[in-house]
Formats: structure tokens, sequence, C-alpha cells
């Protein structure tokens, strides 16, 4: 289930599902918080931040996304901002 979270000046942050029509409620700014891909190297998919830090890799991909919902999660919980 996605999860979003309102900050105090309005701003609503989540990890992008299509379970909720976004789209609907208006204009949309959408930033990359991670990249999910398939390394053919060492066949498996691997998570990584925006500056190429590796975070997860597993050979599933249902796996690595689910860390990566779960992960993106935690750090909206925790404050964390998208810039």
């Amino acid at each position: 289930m996605a999860k979003f979270f309102i900050r105090p000046e309005g701003a609503v942050e989540g990890l992008y599902s299509d379970e909720i029509p976004l789209k609907n409620l208006g204009y949309l700014d959408i930033k990359r918080a991670t990249n999910v891909e398939f390394c053919s190297d060492r066949q498996e998919w691997i998570v990584t931040l925006p500056d190429g830090t590796e975070v997860y890799s597993n050979a599933n991909r249902e796996k690595a996304l689910a860390w990566e919902r779960e992960y993106c999660d935690n750090l909206l919980e925790s404050g964390y901002r998208v810039s």
C-alpha cells in the first residue's frame, strides 16, 4: 500500500504508485529518489541512490522493489526530503 507524508508547509511526499490517481489531485512534481536497474554482469537487480551509491541488490526484482519501498518510506518517515 502506498504511503504519503504531508509536510508542515502542505507538500505531499511519498514513493509514487499508480494505486492512487495522484494526477487527479493536481500538479505533480516528481523527483527520483532511487534507481532499480538490472545488472547483467551480476545477474541481479541493483538499488542505487541518485549519486550512484548502491544500497541493495537481489536476484528477484519484486524483492528489490519491496526493499526500495520500505527504504524510501523509512527515510521519508524520519523527515528526509528529496531535493
